[in-house]
């Protein structure tokens, strides 16, 4: 008879034990969705920060989450990557419309006073400096090491 049992931790406490850049990340996500979806239950609220996020608002957040997630209880590389290239895609998007509306076809147009048309200088802050800043931390050496530390307990302990 096999006396060696496992007890898998509460997701509460594989919360608590992953690192902190990766805990922070999933409760911004998860503030950057209520707010991406406050058009739905908050107009007013949409209204306001529509110039300030654009149209796709902090919804590729959202998409972020799935893999963030599981990332806290199965740190592997691959899900930190897979957060890291959606993040740099966000980065891509954001800066291509702060060009077109800072230089490029869409630059000095006039504000039609509808909010979700209207672009605030402060929208690369929010679309490109954001996600870098999560993307910086995300690949961080301190990430990896956490990440590697991880693996290395895994392969000793299956």
């Amino acid at each position: 008879m096999n006396m060696n049992t496992t007890v898998n931790p509460s997701p509460q406490l594989q919360f608590r034990q992953c690192h902190w850049i990766l805990r922070a990340y999933v409760v911004f996500v998860l503030l950057a969705s209520v707010l991406s979806l406050s058009g739905f239950f908050a107009r007013e609220l949409h209204e306001i920060i529509v110039p300030f996020t654009g149209w796709s608002g902090l919804s590729y957040y959202m998409y972020t989450l799935y893999f963030a997630v599981v990332a806290m209880f199965t740190p592997r590389r691959k899900l930190i990557y897979a957060v890291a290239v959606l993040l740099g895609l966000a980065i891509a998007f954001g800066g291509l419309d702060a060009y077109q509306h800072l230089w490029g076809s869409k630059a000095g147009r006039i504000d039609s006073g509808n909010p979700y048309l209207i672009y605030h200088p402060a929208r690369p802050a929010i679309t490109v400096a954001l996600p870098t800043f999560w993307l910086a931390l995300l690949i961080s050496p301190s990430m990896k090491r956490w990440i590697k530390n991880c693996c290395q307990d895994a392969a000793q302990n299956p």
